[in-house]
């Protein structure tokens, strides 16, 4: 797998992240942004979840752009409260695009907990997405008329014990959208999913080579 240093601006922000290429083919290959969780408690791009969605778009042949948020690591700015950190899934997305390495056209969403709300927020706003899959998403991310009238393919993955997405809230939210969501779930998991990274890779590496 290559891995790469990329900074990219938002706004007049300059942000770090990692760019990484699977090892097999010569692209150009679809891509996905990943979101990482909380800044303000302790949220980075080299999460555990982060990194296990990034190895399962990589064994599936898929390119993934994990970056920090503003204020994280060496990314320039402060927490923004999450307005502006949706900018910053924006501007991933348009850095993302930009590589030759990557085909523009076949690009998808993904974020785990903070970041799957951040996920969430952006992908009301980019009508060229094509897949989106979140990770342990807060049901105030969810919970949102733009979000509930997305169209394009979205897996929600979260564990039965989560109580940030208690699976009661995320079966009710995911039928009443315009379209239904799909909706894994990980048995005896709780909202920090250790231990279940393999899982993870394999299912949401496995929802974006389907839709992507």
């Amino acid at each position: 797998m290559q891995d790469e240093p990329v900074v990219f601006s938002s706004g007049e922000l300059q942000l770090e992240g990692r760019l990484h290429i699977p090892p097999q083919g010569a692209g150009p290959f679809p891509g996905v942004v990943l979101c990482h969780p909380h800044p303000q408690y302790g949220g980075d791009m080299h999460n555990n979840v982060v990194t296990a969605m990034l190895q399962g778009m990589v064994s599936h042949g898929i390119a993934a752009l994990r970056f920090n948020f503003r204020g994280v690591g060496r990314s320039q700015g402060a927490h923004g409260g999450g307005s502006a950190e949706r900018d910053d899934v924006i501007a991933a997305l348009a850095a993302l695009r930009d590589r030759d390495s990557v085909d523009a056209r076949r690009i998808g969403l993904g974020g785990y907990s903070f970041g799957a709300s951040m996920a969430l927020g952006a992908a009301t706003q980019e009508t060229e997405l094509r897949a989106l899959a979140v990770v342990a998403p807060p049901i105030s991310g969810l919970d949102n008329p733009d979000v509930l009238k997305l169209s394009l393919p979205r897996l929600i993955v979260s564990g039965d014990l989560d109580h940030v997405a208690p699976p009661e809230r995320i079966q009710a939210l995911a039928k009443n959208a315009s379209t239904p969501w799909a909706v894994e779930t990980l048995y005896a998991g709780d909202h920090f999913l250790m231990g279940y990274e393999a899982d993870i890779a394999e299912r949401v590496g496995r929802f974006f080579a389907e839709h992507l």
